[in-house]
């Protein structure tokens, strides 16, 4: 294969090509190639440091596994070269409460008529037991008191109610007819 300049004063400058200027298409490929080699050597890397890393014993985050109330575990950790180990005892949370378990009531603080009893009965719809809406003292602002081991369930009632309510532990004394209450709702103004 040849080409063929011609420079000034016609005279005619012919170049044959060797094997070397036809590799441009080559060095891509091999350029190419060579990147997939070297991804597919980091994935492999990967894949061998998660083995040595990973015990097995975790399990993956929310696999929906149950957990019973007031189980306990005990972890050993030993620390190589060192020769020492400590133990470390854990307390699993307790499981969720459905709403059929949760029983709610609604007081009114904010001076608005039917407001208690409005919010009551969309709980109710949602399936939670619902103790009769009253009225109690105004406030300003919403909260959703919790009696110990219901902070999760009642901050998912405070979910549904308006205004974001805060939501924290009942307190002491109790509002007036929250005895067989486990989430109690006030409603201000």
């Amino acid at each position: 294969m040849s080409d063929s300049t011609i420079l000034p004063g016609g005279q005619r400058v012919e170049r044959t090509r060797t094997g070397k200027g036809v590799g441009f298409g080559r060095s891509v490929a091999f350029s190419a190639a060579r990147g997939a080699g070297l991804i597919g050597l980091a994935v492999i890397i990967g894949i061998v440091l998660l083995q040595v890393i990973d015990d097995g014993t975790s399990g993956p985050i929310g696999d929906g596994g149950s957990v019973s109330a007031g189980s306990s575990g005990t972890t050993t950790t030993t620390s190589a070269g060192a020769g020492s180990s400590s133990t470390t005892s854990t307390t699993a949370a307790a499981p969720v409460h459905p709403p059929a378990e949760v029983a709610v009531l609604v007081l009114n603080g904010s001076g608005r008529p039917g407001a208690a009893t409005a919010q009551s009965n969309a709980l109710k719809s949602k399936g939670y037991q619902t103790r009769t809406p009253t009225d109690t003292a105004r406030r300003t602002g919403n909260i959703v008191y919790f009696k110990p081991g219901y902070d999760r369930e009642c901050t998912t009632v405070a979910a549904s109610v308006d205004g974001a309510p805060k939501v924290e532990a009942l307190p002491t004394p109790p509002p007036t007819g929250s005895q067989d209450a486990n989430c109690v709702v006030i409603l201000g103004a």
